[in-house]
């Protein structure tokens, strides 16, 4: 492979007098560069898009016929492909005036005839040596992009396939146990939506957002150890029925730690029933006390509830069900939280119609 290092450059030379060509190409030819020499800027224009190898510098004529060299190089500097093509004004005219005319146009140098052979290789060669740092810099900066591009799709893989295994874990575990049906996955996946959603609207860093999306699918799975006549049970619980229901939350947290899982996973699986007001379960907690993951999860589940047909409820209109979480912000829910899903309504509601059941959810409002 060709590098900056190893590459021969590629020398253009615009001049409409053969003798200033020739003096160009003598001086510059010791230096072993290749060498490719037009005599108007039409020509050099039409060899810039295509048919002779693309240069690394130009050295440019001012003072030719038709379009003279201030044209040329105002029309190379409004190509992007030339942005770092380095460009030389070859000129008799020494005033400032012209030099400052030039550099205005995107000259990069100016070499005044009659020149110095070593003055002009020292200004190509530095120009040059500017030229292919900036192009293997460019270079490294595209590699470090694709790079970079690729760990973000292996991540966004990675993830899809640990939610995939993550629904699959859980909703076996549910149905082993009779409690699932054939809408768990989706009530998983709305809860871990609305989930990510809070989280990402409260502002939580990026890989907060990826692993509540990821462990809120586990907020429940303590129920695999509640008996199926008791989970699907039509109308309400005795007080000695819903004590035992509240004991899902310490078996999924003991689950969980038996599975070395994250904390995360299990602060949501133990937390996610408790309140903000401190009449939660199991521990009654208050506030800040509360995990914020536990917290999130925790409004994301009530108002999946809310909008889903249960066997012992029908579900309620969107409309209601916001009513009813405004009713119940500084109470049951974080009021930062409960803040971040009202207003969200059309996001909640996509990712309600993304994952709605075979039944149907309460989406109208």
């Amino acid at each position: 492979m060709e590098t900056a290092a190893t590459k021969r450059p590629v020398v253009y030379i615009v001049d409409d007098e053969d003798a200033n060509i020739f003096i160009l190409q003598a001086t510059l030819k010791p230096m072993g560069y290749t060498l490719h020499s037009f005599r108007s800027g039409t020509d050099v224009l039409a060899a810039l898009d295509g048919g002779v190898e693309p240069p690394d510098i130009v050295l440019l004529d001012i003072m030719m016929p038709g379009m003279d060299g201030f044209d040329v190089c105002k029309q190379i500097r409004e190509d992007p492909r030339w942005g770092r093509l380095p460009i030389i004004m070859v000129t008799g005219m020494d005033d400032v005036e012209h030099r400052v005319k030039g550099l205005g146009f995107g000259a990069d140098d100016y070499v005044t005839k009659p020149f110095h052979p070593l003055e002009a290789r020292a200004r190509v060669k530095s120009l040059l040596r500017i030229k292919f740092l900036g192009d293997e810099l460019h270079s490294k900066n595209n590699l470090l992009a694709d790079e970079k591009l690729h760990l973000e799709e292996l991540v966004r893989e990675r993830t899809k396939e640990m939610e995939d295994i993550t629904i699959g874990v859980v909703a076996a575990l549910e149905k082993a146990n009779a409690f699932s049906d054939l809408d768990t996955g989706n009530h998983i996946m709305r809860v871990a939506g609305y989930s990510e959603l809070i989280a990402v609207k409260m502002n939580m860093p990026g890989d907060f957002s990826i692993r509540i999306r990821r462990y809120a699918s586990l907020h429940d799975v303590g129920k695999v150890g509640i008996p199926d006549d008791l989970l699907k049970k039509p109308g309400p619980l005795t007080a000695e029925e819903f004590e035992q229901m509240k004991r899902h939350t310490v078996m999924g947290y003991e689950l969980l730690t038996l599975a070395r899982s994250d904390d995360m996973a299990k602060n949501i699986a133990l937390c996610h029933h408790e309140k903000f007001n401190g009449r939660g379960y199991p521990n009654g907690w208050t506030g800040d006390k509360i995990p914020i993951e536990a917290r999130i999860v925790a409004l994301a589940d009530v108002y999946d509830a809310l909008t889903t047909k249960r066997c012992y409820k029908n579900a309620y209109p969107v409309d209601e069900a916001f009513r009813i979480i405004e009713s119940e912000r500084g109470r049951h829910f974080d009021p930062q939280v409960a803040t971040c899903l009202l207003e969200n309504k059309a996001a909640v509601q996509a990712i309600q119609e993304r994952y709605t059941d075979a039944a149907g959810t309460g989406t109208e409002g």
